[in-house]
C-alpha cells in the first residue's frame, strides 16, 4: 500500500511540473524566457539602490546599463517593461560608454503611489524582473544636476 502510495504522489507530482529548471546566475542569454514575476523576497535587491518604498525618489526615473548593440536583450526589457527609453551619457549608473548603453525606466504618476513615494506594485514588478537579468549590473534613482 505505501509503495502504492509513494508512486501514484511522484506521478502526480511529474505531471504537474511543467516548467524548466531555473537556470544558475551568469547563465543568461538573450533569447530565451522572461524572468518570472518577482516576489518581496526575489527581488535581486542587492542589484537595487533603493526599496519598493523609496522608488520613486528621484528625478521621474531609475536607471541601469546595457551592452551597446544587443538587441535581442533590449527587445526583452521592453517586453518587460516598454517604457523604457535610452537615454545618452554614463548616468549614475555609470555606463561604460560606448561598451553600454544609459536606460531610464520612468517613476511618473503610473509607477508611484504618489509623488517621491513608494512605487506601485507592478512597476516594482517590472524593475525586478529587470534587475533579474544576469546583464544589468545595478538600477539606480536618476538625479539630474
Amino acid at each position: 500500500m505505501r509503495r502504492l502510495a509513494i508512486s501514484g504522489l511522484l506521478a502526480a507530482c511529474l505531471s504537474s511540473c511543467t516548467s524548466a529548471p531555473p537556470s544558475t546566475p551568469g547563465e543568461g542569454v538573450a533569447e530565451g524566457p522572461l524572468p518570472p514575476a518577482t516576489s518581496a523576497t526575489s527581488c535581486p535587491g542587492e542589484k537595487l539602490a533603493f526599496t519598493r518604498d523609496t522608488g520613486c525618489r528621484s528625478d521621474g526615473s531609475v536607471e541601469f546599463c546595457l551592452p551597446t548593440g544587443d538587441e535581442a536583450l533590449l527587445a526583452r526589457v521592453r517586453d518587460i517593461a516598454p517604457t523604457v527609453q535610452a537615454a545618452s551619457g554614463r548616468g549614475r549608473a555609470g555606463c561604460d560608454a560606448p561598451a553600454e548603453t544609459l536606460y531610464l525606466f520612468p517613476t511618473g504618476d503610473a509607477e508611484c503611489t504618489e509623488r517621491h513615494g513608494a512605487l506601485q506594485d507592478a512597476a516594482w514588478d517590472k524593475v525586478c524582473r529587470i534587475a533579474a537579468l544576469p546583464e544589468v549590473r545595478a538600477i539606480v534613482p536618476t538625479w539630474y544636476e
